[in-house]
């Protein structure tokens, strides 16, 4: 016991000698310095993850709610959205008061939700029919291709499309849209909600990322990108697919935190990213490795040089515990005074944050006095996204981690922010509670800025999309950025101080170079284009702008290049032309090409004296091969004949294809004298008519193919008569030909000029009947074996503006030819339907059916049936009271098309009829498979039964078939008693024609 209580008195001893007590103080030093560095370094890889993780979660949760917001605007759109119908006309005033409660309640979202820019409701063909401006649009978004793909696959969940310009204001946008459904599933149209970019862009705005770092949203779906800070325009909607957080969600992940470097720049960050729940996009928010432990470095070295001053302060300390409290309370307030005179900012502060002191450099960074701020928390003072990063940062240093450095910002009483670098030490009681904390800190809110502004232009240039080189006067490359090696295949280290001229690739013209030097040398940007080689010998395009670099005294130092690939573009450009200019299946030149060339001939013909040819060649029959042995034999003919066309003119002749089978030829030279000219022109019309009458071989099982062709002439001298007018003489002529018989050539003339400007007049006057609805219904009455009044034919009739009738056997045929008889059957469809609507209302015409005549044309639009469908619901009337009459001509062709077309519409309960029938084809195996409930018998037979010819064996056939078939059968062109007798001795039941009632308007029907 003795020895034992001797060692202890030893060891106390030696505890106690100054030396001892040094070395002791200088280990615990040490020690916690190590820990400090430790427990920063781990505290600062945490702080950064889950800065940015919370960042993301939060930017992901407000741009979820503004989606959902527009998502909720676009359902109520489309909820309440008004279909126009066939008589009502967007923009009038009609129009207007139907959908102006629409339009104020779009308003007013778009005032509600800023993150909508506009709302807008389209019909079926982009045309906008009610929006949130306070005028109506007068253009459309037909062309957009969000549009046709809401168009070809309608869905009433919201998308989105690419970011994108405003057709309203030239600023970016992303618009969501869905399309807009009838209650039987067609596309009605689009609901189209412009996203205001900026009000999104303001949530990134608020994240602050640090001077590299990098906060984003992304496509979830394809990863292409849609907004980016710092903002990169050029990047905008160019998918990453190769980025790790893509690659997690494509694997089932929402959220995660990663750590990668960059491709594009190399820099190291930690990336937090978060996918929306409802919306197919993601956040991500990345801070640079780099910057983050550049704090921690230099915290290091602060904590360092805390960590000596601190060992010292304790070997003072030692020394002072051998003097009287009094002497170490005066040292303590000299201390005190020292920090106070620093021009640091310095505060002592409780656990909470609650302020114990501070010094005057405190209070100035926050704007306010010691005497305001001491009793209350600092970190109310802080942003208050780095509230819940610093808070736990505190609860980690209050633990008994050390000391702790760091960089914080605070906001100033005017709303500016400072940054302020601390080191903050904890004072522990005697049982190692953490009572109170002491900082110092140092303004460095310029460095900051500093930073950041190196950074974004390092970031800038580094990343870029176009090529920058930086080269010496002496033309040495300097600097080339990540763009120039993606671009050329040469890495920076194998160009630098190389020259330029390493990617010359000798087919840029020499005067260009003079030019370049010539300009640099005089100071001045110069701008232009290289054809340059890469790394592997391919030639690329480049266009390039190139300006000197100078001091402040005007000197220059260097030169910048920033120059962009436009290899792909110039191709694109030359593809365009090609396809705008060419034919692609016969690579002839297309109707624009020959325009241009028809314009030269005829100014080059009035400068020379000579006549100039326009010859128009249509192939006979084109379609019936076509249908008969498809379209690659079809396609074959068109390639030989146009080869036979330029084998058989001159090299300086222009051969063109201007659709279908429609060939023109422009020949010059033709001779001064117009009779001389006129037969030159007929012996190129005969060697032609020999050139096509050769057999052709399109592989046909048959063997070689036979055809013909009609050739329209015309002849042109000088600007007497433009080239539209030489085009129409043409037209006219090859039309001649084709009448008199085919395989013909004709020359034009005044007679035919004459047939062509009737037939103009009245299609203008077909064009102004529709616009100003001039067109009505008559009604020519059906009645049944007793008399009895069973229904009526509605035919169509046009008057002119001075209320004359146009001939039905004049405007029909020419409607058709011009395709006006699509527009004219859907005012058909609708007034019949109105019509069977009022007749529906009263007894005596209840039952009264009503059929209306559609053409082949009209019946094989896409969207017949939906207008069939559309115009029933519309009139509210009994779809079997309707009847539609076809022709034969309606079958040829596609008949399991027309098959199926037809069982659509008769699901409805609209009843078929086969109007002419035995005029036509007549094919019993056609009247078999299709669905018709009614045969009509031409009135060329009824006509004819009594003059005892073969007409009255027809009637009867046609009544045996349709017995046999289940059939109906109606009369038609009843003018006679006697006919009437003959066709009810014949069994038939049903009867139209004058006999009974001519046509006639609604205000002369005899019944209802």
């Amino acid at each position: 016991m003795a020895k034992v209580s001797s060692l202890g008195r030893h060891a106390s001893t030696w505890l106690a000698h100054p030396l001892a007590q040094a070395l002791f103080a200088t280990a615990l030093v040490l020690g916690l310095l190590v820990a400090f560095l430790v427990f920063t370094f781990r505290s600062t890889v945490a702080t950064t993850a889950t800065a940015s993780s919370n960042e993301a979660r939060v930017l992901a949760t407000k741009i979820e709610g503004a989606l959902r917001r527009v998502d909720m605007s676009a359902a109520f759109a489309a909820d309440n959205a008004v279909e126009p119908g066939a008589h009502d006309r967007v923009g009038s005033a009609s129009w207007a008061a139907t959908v102006a409660p629409l339009n104020l309640n779009l308003a007013q979202l778009t005032r509600h939700f800023p993150e909508a820019l506009v709302i807008l409701v389209t019909d079926t063909e982009g045309r906008v029919i009610a929006s949130s401006y306070d005028e109506l649009p007068t253009w459309g978004i037909g062309d957009r291709d969000y549009f046709q793909h809401a168009r070809t696959a309608p869905t009433a969940a919201l998308q989105f499309s690419n970011v994108l310009t405003s057709k309203a204001a030239p600023t970016p946008t992303v618009v969501a849209y869905r399309a807009r459904l009838r209650a039987d599933g067609s596309f009605a149209g689009v609901v189209a909600v412009g996203l205001n970019l900026a009000s999104f862009e303001a949530f990134l705005d608020r994240i602050d990322a640090g001077e590299r770092g990098v906060v984003a949203v992304r496509r979830s779906d394809d990863s292409r990108l849609v907004m980016r800070r710092p903002a990169a325009p050029a990047r905008i909607n160019t998918a990453d697919p190769w980025i790790p957080p893509y690659r997690m969600i494509l694997d089932g992940k929402r959220r995660g935190v990663v750590r990668y470097a960059s491709a594009v720049d190399d820099v190291d960050r930690i990336f937090a990213f978060q996918a929306l729940q409802d919306y197919p996009f993601f956040v991500i928010v990345g801070r640079s490795v780099d910057e983050q432990f550049t704090v921690w470095r230099r915290t290091g070295v602060a904590a360092m040089a805390i960590a000596a001053a601190t060992l010292t302060l304790l070997l003072a300390m030692q020394a002072g515990l051998r003097r009287s409290r009094a002497r170490l309370a005066r040292s303590e307030q000299d201390f005190d005074a020292l920090v106070e005179s620093r021009r640091e900012a310095s505060c002592t502060w409780q656990p909470d944050t609650t302020l114990l002191s501070c010094n005057a450099r405190y209070a100035a960074l926050v704007g306010r006095s010691p005497s305001e701020l001491e009793g209350h928390r600092w970190l109310d003072y802080l942003p208050e996204h780095e509230r819940p990063a610093t808070a736990a940062a505190i609860e980690h240093l209050t633990s008994g981690a050390g000391a702790l450095a760091t960089d914080r910002s605070m906001r100033h009483s005017d709303g500016s922010i400072r940054w302020i670098r601390w080191v903050d030490l904890p004072v522990l009681d005697s049982e190692g509670r953490c009572v109170e904390i002491r900082s110092i800190g140092q303004d460095i809110t310029a460095q900051k800025e500093n930073e950041l502004r190196l950074r974004q232009l390092a970031l800038a240039v580094e990343q870029s999309p176009n090529t920058i080189v930086i080269t010496n006067t002496q033309g040495q490359i300097e600097y080339v950025n990540a763009s120039f090696t993606r671009t050329t295949g040469y890495a920076a280290d194998e160009v630098l101080g190389q020259n330029p001229r390493l990617l010359n690739a000798g087919k840029t013209p020499p005067a260009t170079y003079a030019d370049l030097w010539a300009t640099l040398e005089r100071g001045e940007v110069w701008r232009g284009e290289f054809i340059n080689s890469r790394k592997d010998e391919s030639t690329y395009i480049e266009l390039a702008t190139i300006a000197p670099i100078k001091q402040p005294d005007g000197s220059v130092s260097h030169y910048v290049a920033i120059k962009e690939d436009i290899t792909e573009r110039r191709a694109a450009e030359a593809r365009i032309r090609q396809l705008a200019y060419y034919d692609s299946l016969t690579g002839l030149p297309n109707r624009s090409l020959m325009w241009d060339r028809l314009r030269h001939a005829i100014v080059a013909s009035e400068r020379s004296g000579m006549h100039g040819m326009l010859l128009l060649l249509d192939i006979d029959y084109f379609k019936l091969l076509n249908d008969t042995q498809g379209h690659k034999a079809g396609d074959a003919l068109l390639r030989e004949v146009a080869q036979r066309l330029r084998a058989a003119l001159r090299e300086e002749d222009t051969v063109a294809r201007l659709g279908d089978d429609d060939f023109a030829i422009v020949v010059e030279g033709l001779g001064a004298e117009r009779d001389d000219a006129i037969a030159h022109a007929g012996r190129i019309a005969e060697h032609l008519h020999g050139c096509i009458a050769q057999p052709f071989d399109l592989g046909l099982p048959s063997g070689p193919y036979h055809g013909t062709a009609s050739l329209g002439l015309t002849l042109f001298h000088g600007r007497a008569n433009p080239a539209e007018a030489v085009l129409k003489q043409a037209e006219v002529a090859v039309d001649r030909a084709k009448h008199d018989g085919r395989n013909l050539h004709r020359f034009f003339s005044e007679a035919m000029q004459a047939v062509v400007a009737e037939r103009a007049s009245l299609e203008l006057k077909l064009r102004a009947a529709l616009a100003e609805n001039r067109f009505r219904l008559f009604y020519q009455p059906q009645l049944d074996s007793t008399g009895r009044l069973i229904g009526a034919e509605a035919l169509l009739r046009c008057f002119d503006t001075h209320g004359s009738m146009i001939s039905p056997a004049s405007f029909i045929p020419l409607a058709e030819e011009t395709g006006l008889i699509v527009p004219i059957g859907d005012w058909v469809l609708q007034a019949a339907c109105a019509q069977l609507r009022v007749w529906q209302a009263h007894v005596a015409t209840g039952d009264l059916s009503l059929s209306i005549n559609v053409s082949a044309k009209q019946f094989h639009q896409p969207d017949f049936v939906a207008k069939v469908t559309a115009a029933i619901e519309r009139h509210r009337v009994n779809a079997g009271l309707l009847k539609i009459e076809l022709t034969e001509s309606v079958v040829i062709g596609d008949i399991e098309t027309t098959v199926a077309r037809m069982k659509q519409i008769k699901a409805l309960g609209v009843r078929f009829a086969l109007d002419d029938f035995g005029t036509g084809y007549s094919s019993l195996s056609y009247l078999k498979r299709l669905p018709f409930d009614q045969l009509k018998i031409d009135q060329a037979f009824v006509r004819d039964m009594d003059d005892g010819n073969s007409s009255d064996a027809i009637v009867r056939a046609i009544l045996a078939i349709s017995q046999s078939l289940d059939l109906e059968v109606v009369a038609e062109g009843v003018e006679t008693s006697a006919q009437h007798e003959r066709l009810l001795q014949r069994g038939c039941v049903m009867f139209q024609g004058y006999l009974f009632g001519k046509p006639v308007p609604i205000e002369a029907w005899p019944v209802g």
